[in-house]
């Protein structure tokens, strides 16, 4: 009993190192952050065009009778924009963190479904930046997701941030989101 514990400690104090390494989780932090502001500038160049066409183009929201589609390809370069933000400065970096994991797992699964039909198209990633094939960006979402999850249980994620620098009392109400 006594070996099975100290194996379980010593496995448990390198996970626990790797996810509170604050400067793995402030590269994190900047590469994520990096990933997303280009892809939210490349589509708010011409919103319409790199971003609701490239929602259109996948085929797996619905049109009717609400467009959700429209309504999606809309908001996403926002959402990509506040989550980029977020991370940069450090602010609310647990909710943004969340927010690019759910963006990740979303862009994953749909390349998957796309490809799984045989389709090729282009992903509408970076926009206006770069053309980009769903089958080439698919490979970058699982790690974008493993550091999007990195942040979110990291206790390092406010070093060298914006987001360190407000009270304890703040920090405890806002623990979960902050």
């Amino acid at each position: 009993m006594a070996e099975m514990s100290a194996v379980q400690e010593k496995s448990g104090s390198w996970f626990y190192s790797v996810v509170n390494n604050r400067y793995l989780t402030l590269a994190c932090r900047l590469i994520l952050a990096a990933i997303f502001l280009v892809s939210s500038y490349g589509k708010l160049v011409d919103i319409e065009r790199y971003s609701v066409d490239a929602v259109y183009n996948f085929g797996i929201l619905p049109v009717e009778p609400l467009n959700i589609a429209r309504f999606f390809g809309l908001i996403m370069p926002f959402i990509e924009l506040l989550c980029a933000l977020g991370l940069l400065f450090g602010v609310l970096t647990r909710l943004s963190a969340l927010g690019i994991t759910l963006m990740s797992l979303a862009f994953f699964i749909s390349k998957a479904i796309v490809l799984s039909q045989g389709r090729s198209i282009e992903c509408g990633c970076f926009g206006a930046v770069i053309d980009t094939l769903a089958s080439v960006t698919i490979y970058m979402d699982i790690p974008m997701m493993l550091m999007g999850l990195l942040i979110m249980f990291s206790k390092a994620r406010h070093w060298l941030a914006i987001g360190g620098l407000i009270p304890e009392a703040w920090r405890k109400k806002l623990n979960l989101i902050w």
